[in-house]
């Protein structure tokens, strides 16, 4: 039959010499025979056809004498016209699309994040990384004549019938690597429960149809070609499906680094998986192994000595875990994971519905190159997990994003990623999910509204402790301040400028400026740099508590305050957050999942800049003094009703990061009171206390590599504006008592001497041009404004200065 092959390999190929075969007959070769019998002249005869049909009939003989191999088949039935047409009727080309295989997540620096598995966890690896020995084993135990045969071996057919016929059953398989890969093919092909019933049975229909495409295999690929496909399609046991996983899975190493033993125990797999799966039965293991080496020394691969040599290794099979359930779950950035997941499911590049999608992205060999910086993403796994522990009710959050490409950096979460909530795991998407208020850190939107509008940086109010809104009506029915906005501490009131406003994030300064700017101008401007609430278009132009990061629609995530703010740090530049710098398939082509930086100026630069300058005083002069990391930076910290959640969102020229903390189970009914992190016990967290110091932590190491670039400053056009000064008239001093002087009754007011209002700044503060030299850094542990256990004095502002905005009240 190996002729058989090669005649059915040239049955398509061109004719060779003339178009009939008058010159094979003798010459005077008479019709009808006798002497003098007029001889005539043959007809012409196809060449062609006469080839073809003499390769389909030995192609049909040939699989007459393969299904003899089945025991319960009749001679008749054997030999029926029917079989043989049925035969020559069938398709003679087998499709064989790509092979399901993983898809795989890498870093910036092309280490691994994740491996994306579906139901097959398959890894295919070229010819070329398959070791000579691996093929000489499989081929040694599942196919000793592969190279002689053409697809179908005679041989091994009348082989197996004999052993068959003595057994009384099917002791022994007759079919050929070629077929065995056909098999494979058909079942992989199978869409339906009763197609793969179909292409896994033994029905004479079945086997028929797997020695028709095994031939045209044969013709199509060559026979080391042959064999690639089939060590990459084959299982191994234990969820590994081809060779190549089969032999990360089992020892560890790539499969071109395999030794002879473990070469014959991967090759012994393929008859019975789980009968000979190493971790389950080692013995029966170590038995088919040498079996397999016996084989490989009978046909001549290694020498009989080579043989009982690697008889004598153990298994030494460290077999791995099986794939989790969801393929994140073992990612070394879990919640950057299943982003990148999320976007590749909405990409219409993969497909044009879900179902298709799926299927390429764990199916598909997908290599998805992405932006996230390992470095940058263990800085920030670190500073959570070493502030707030992983077993904690409370979760912190971290999102990374450079500046000037919107590239995420990290995607950081206290939290193991998981269903196990038994276990305190989530699988919620807590980087990108909208579930805590951003309290002050809303502000920074007010701030940059007024000054686009013409609002310097010496506009100041004078701003009381209770401040009853004329445009934002409040009726709380109860409390201090029942109709009005309060500050974080009855004792907070005075004449505020923006910088020292912001700095001491002061809500009645900031409802009043909100009242010069407009509410939807306020919300305009946060959805310019990247900020949208998911029900923001209920928030109305008098809801004042929109201007402190409050009210009951003011639900923001990390990720979008993190655009929102690298948008400044970049010049008023906003890149969309992006996730991916390439991605190909399993051929190599590029998918259109990873688009350059879509950038768009949405703020004019000296309004970002001059805000920038704003915001570099809060780490040194105001309540983010934990969040100084002895080299320039710029943020606003955030604390919301009742102490609900708390943020720190800050940036330097290099990355822009985004901390949130709070209870995903239900910030309102679960505050942060009392809560033990960081080496000791919070009564309530602020803003400017545990998101400051991860915020802190984590930017210390991901810069530690950096150099120190400074800030921008002011735009001196900007930061002049065309309106300032005092906006409001402040109330009258209180008459004097005998004996009292000014000085006390500047202190019964609570008027403070402010830059850019009454004279010099005081020694806290900074100038407005921005941070060109080194902050100084607040050592760990030391209690510093924001850091105090129960709120502190926030950098020599009022005790307890931390605060609530979900109604009327904003936090620091």
């Amino acid at each position: 039959m190996a002729s058989t092959g090669t005649a059915i390999r040239g049955q398509d190929g061109p004719a060779s010499g003339p178009d009939t075969l008058d010159s094979q007959a003798p010459a005077g070769a008479a019709q009808g025979g006798g002497p003098g019998a007029r001889t005539l002249p043959r007809p012409p005869v196809d060449r062609r056809r006469v080839l073809k049909k003499m390769a389909l009939t030995a192609s049909a003989l040939g699989v007459v004498v393969a299904l003899l191999s089945l025991p319960f088949v009749g001679a008749v039935g054997l030999f029926a016209k029917g079989s043989a047409d049925h035969f020559l009727g069938l398709p003679s080309e087998l499709v064989t699309p790509p092979l399901p295989q993983s898809s795989t997540i890498l870093a910036s620096d092309g280490s691994v994040i994740a491996t994306l598995r579906g139901a097959e966890n398959r890894i295919v690896v070229p010819g070329s990384d398959i070791p000579k020995i691996m093929r000489e084993a499989i081929v040694s135990i599942e196919d000793a004549r592969f190279y002689e045969h053409g697809g179908v071996d005679p041989q091994g057919v009348l082989r197996a019938a004999l052993r068959n016929s003595e057994a009384g059953g099917v002791a022994q398989g007759g079919s050929t690597l070629t077929q065995q890969y056909v098999k494979n093919v058909l079942l992989q092909n199978a869409r339906t429960t009763h197609e793969r019933e179909v292409a896994a049975g033994d029905s004479l229909d079945r086997k028929i149809q797997e020695l028709r495409y095994a031939l045209d295999i044969e013709k199509r690929f060559s026979k080391d070609e042959i064999l690639e496909r089939y060590l990459n399609i084959a299982y191994f046991g234990d969820g590994a499906y081809g060779v190549g996983t089969a032999a990360e899975h089992y020892f560890g190493v790539p499969i071109s680094q395999v030794t002879l033993e473990q070469a014959a125990l991967l090759a012994g797999l393929v008859q019975s998986p789980s009968r000979y799966n190493p971790a389950a039965h080692p013995q029966a293991a170590l038995v088919r192994r040498n079996t397999v080496l016996d084989k490989m020394a009978e046909n001549n691969y290694v020498s009989p000595t080579q043989a009982d040599a690697a008889k004598q290794m153990p298994l030494n099979v460290v077999p791995a875990p099986p794939p989790a359930a969801d393929s994140c779950e073992t990612s070394t950035a879990p919640f950057f994971c299943d982003y990148v997941r999320s976007q590749l499911r909405a990409s219409p590049a993969l497909g044009t519905t879900v179902e298709e999608r799926n299927r390429r992205i764990y199916e598909g060999g997908l290599v998805i190159r992405t932006t996230l910086d390992p470095l940058v993403q263990q800085a920030a796994q670190d500073a959570v997990n070493s502030t707030i522990a992983p077993d904690n009710r409370v979760s912190a959050t971290e999102v990374v994003i450079q500046p000037g490409t919107g590239n995420i950096l990290a995607m950081a979460v206290n939290r193991v990623y998981g269903s196990n909530a038994g276990l305190n795991q989530t699988v919620v998407p807590l980087p990108t999910n909208a579930t805590f208020q951003p309290g002050s850190t809303f502000k920074t939107f007010v701030l940059a509204a007024a000054m686009e509008q013409g609002y310097g940086t010496s506009t100041a109010f004078y701003s009381p402790a209770c401040y009853v809104s004329p445009k934002f009506p409040l009726d709380r029915g109860e409390g201090d301040c029942a109709k009005g906005f309060s500050n974080s501490d009855p004792a907070e009131a005075g004449i505020y400028d923006i910088p020292r406003g912001t700095w001491d994030s002061v809500n009645t300064f900031y409802v009043q400026l909100a009242e010069k700017t407009g509410i939807p101008a306020v919300m305009e401007m946060a959805k310019r740099l990247g900020v949208v609430p998911p029900k923001a278009d209920k928030i109305g132009p008098t809801d004042g508590a929109t201007a402190i990061g409050g009210g009951q629609y003011m639900y923001v995530s990390p990720l979008q305050m993190a655009d929102a703010y690298a948008t400044i740090a970049g010049g008023g530049l906003r890149c969309a957050p992006r996730f991916a710098t390439g991605a190909v398939d399993s051929s190599k082509d590029p998918i259109d999942v990873a688009r350059p930086p879509q950038c768009e100026q949405v703020l004019a630069k000296g309004v970002a800049d001059t805000v920038t300058s704003v915001l570099a005083g809060v780490p040194i002069n105001g309540t983010g003094t934990n969040a100084a990391i002895g080299r320039p930076s710029a943020g606003k910290t955030g604390t919301t009703d009742e102490f609900s959640a708390a943020w720190y969102v800050g940036f330097t020229p290099q990355m822009t990061a985004a901390v949130s903390v709070g209870d995903p189970t239900g910030a309102e009914s679960h505050p942060l009171r009392n809560v033990v992190a960081d080496g000791r016990t919070w009564s309530r967290v602020f803003g400017g206390d545990l998101p400051a110091i991860i915020w802190g932590k984590s930017m210390r190491a991901a810069l530690a590599n950096q150099p120190v670039v400074a800030l921008p400053g002011a735009d001196p056009t900007v930061a002049h504006g065309t309106k300032g000064g005092l906006q409001n008239t402040p109330p009258p001093p209180p008459a004097p008592t005998p004996g009292q002087g000014l000085g006390d009754m500047l202190q019964n007011l609570g008027q403070q001497v402010l830059p850019g209002v009454f004279g010099q700044p005081q020694a806290r503060s900074a100038p407005l041009g921005g941070q060109n030299g080194t902050q100084q850094a607040v050592p760990n542990g030391q209690d510093n404004g924001g850091g105090q256990p129960d709120g502190g004095a926030q950098n020599g502002g009022p005790q307890n200065g931390g605060g609530q905005n979900g109604q009327n009240r904003g936090g620091r």
